[in-house]
């Protein structure tokens, strides 16, 4: 499901995707399809194979209008009606960080060659891509952006990543030792290392 477009970049794999809104779309994304941990792939290349992999990391709500004396000449309904080309300023935007890219069926996890483009859709993940995404050749579980992701000074990022080791743990049964080990060391980073 197409979620947004990108509408800005912070860094080569952190990317800002504008949300569809009521007037950008039918059928609006609801808020659970853009919720933190999110898995989405934006195609830097229109109709190319290579797909970045990311999450969603944050949430910005944008509204222009919080603060502005006076009221509209027009209500949100009558824009509707009249003026069905208005852009509506106020909006969701979610962060996405990429955590690698998919080429075809072979997977890479670390900071990609290509970089998404604004403009570019942002779909979600369907779950067994993520579990694909999560397999190393010979089937095991495998999460090479961790060293990345850890070695960021973010408080977020310990956080993001327990989310992510839950959801995928039902689908690696054989790997819940080295995914017990993994939330052990999180958890101990998002609680103790906070602290001094």
């Amino acid at each position: 499901m197409k979620i947004g477009t990108i509408v800005a970049s912070n860094s080569h794999i952190s990317y800002l995707c504008r949300v569809f809104g009521r007037l950008e779309s039918q059928s609006p994304p609801e808020p659970d399809d853009f919720a933190f941990g999110t898995f989405v792939s934006i195609r830097p290349v229109e109709n190319g194979a290579e797909r970045l992999i990311g999450v969603v990391r944050d949430t910005v709500l944008v509204n222009p209008e919080y603060g502005q004396i006076g009221p509209r000449l027009s209500s949100d309904r009558d824009l509707e009606v009249f003026s069905p080309d208005y852009l509506d300023e106020k909006g969701t935007l979610v962060e996405v960080l990429v955590l690698g890219w998919r080429d075809g069926d072979r997977t890479i996890h670390r900071v990609p060659p290509l970089a998404a483009q604004v403009g570019n859709p942002v779909e979600t993940v369907p779950r067994d891509e993520i579990v694909a995404f999560h397999r190393d050749s010979a089937g095991r579980f495998f999460m090479g952006y961790l060293p990345q992701l850890v070695a960021r000074p973010d408080p977020v990022v310990a956080g993001l990543l327990l989310g992510i080791l839950d959801r995928l743990e039902p689908d690696f049964r054989a790997d819940d030792r080295v995914i017990d080990v993994l939330r052990r060391n999180l958890a101990w980073k998002a609680h103790v290392v906070p602290a001094g």
